[in-house]
């Protein structure tokens, strides 16, 4: 059953791993709201989701059923999130313990090159509305001629100039290093290529977060971990499969998706499997 709150929300899930890790207790405040999303972010800049539909639950996401209207005023200070439950001031506290989980920690393993999943995100990125990517291309082309000549020392240039780079609630270039990690993530634990591939692109990432908004440094941190939100999951899973109608359905629904910048998204993962299916990571 659900975890009901008569004056805040209905809690339908909540993040397994949000209940896990100590490091999420402290102090929070709203830095976004919309009608089916409120962005807390803490004093270090860690972030919780609390949304509704459409969205699904996701890395440190609570959802709910239907979140308050526009109209209610909720404080935007003063949020506690310690010990599974969320304390929102002069309304209510949320125990989360209860409520249903969704683990963001996904471990999905991909074989097999996705022919028709590749051709479907190849015909998206041509859509008119993926035209802000171009200004992506030339950074991205340079960090995957980095990776293919395997000069790991040059490798720190590429990543300084993706990181960051363009348009976005999370830029661009985040959201495009979010798809190559968690794709080459996903092949690693197929058994395509060693994981070292991964870690690599990984400790240069980390390396120049620091060039990434709040928002991406969030998203970037997900993805290093491994964690994707119900859609991501979905999106790769549809890949391992390679089924043409579902796999058009799913990266329809990623490109959709305006929360992890899913357009730039998309481009990260099909710069992965240029290199994929061109062996790079075989070498």
């Amino acid at each position: 059953m659900s975890a009901k709150n008569r004056i805040f929300a209905e809690v339908e899930a909540v993040d397994l791993q949000l209940l896990q890790y100590s490091g999420v207790n402290g102090r929070y405040s709203v830095r976004l709201r919309n009608e089916s999303r409120i962005a807390l972010l803490s004093l270090t800049g860690r972030m919780i989701n609390i949304v509704s539909a459409p969205h699904g639950c996701g890395p440190d996401f609570i959802l709910c059923r239907k979140l308050p209207p526009l109209a209610q005023e909720i404080t935007e200070d003063g949020w506690v999130f310690e010990d599974t439950s969320l304390t929102i001031p002069f309304m209510t506290r949320l125990d989360l313990a209860a409520a249903p989980t969704f683990d963001s920690d996904a471990r999905i393993g991909i074989r097999d090159f996705p022919g028709h999943i590749r051709s479907q995100i190849n015909r998206r990125l041509r859509q008119p509305d993926c035209a802000f990517l171009k200004e992506l291309e030339q950074p991205l082309a340079v960090l995957s001629r980095s990776i293919r000549e395997h000069l790991i020392e040059s490798a720190e240039i590429p990543v300084i100039g993706v990181a960051g780079f363009g348009p976005g609630e999370v830029a661009a270039g985040d959201a495009a290093l979010c798809g190559m990690l968690l794709t080459t993530r996903c092949f690693s634990f197929g058994g395509r290529f060693r994981m070292s591939w991964f870690q690599r692109l990984a400790v240069e990432i980390r390396r120049y977060m620091h060039r990434s908004g709040t928002w991406g440094k969030n998203w970037l941190n997900y993805a290093i971990d491994g964690r994707m939100t119900e859609t991501q999951q979905q999106f790769f899973n549809a890949m391992a499969r390679d089924f043409e109608g579902a796999g058009e359905v799913m990266v329809k629904r990623i490109a959709d998706d305006e929360m992890i910048n899913g357009k730039a998204f998309l481009a990260g993962v099909n710069l992965s499997l240029d290199m994929i299916q061109a062996g790079v990571f075989n070498k």
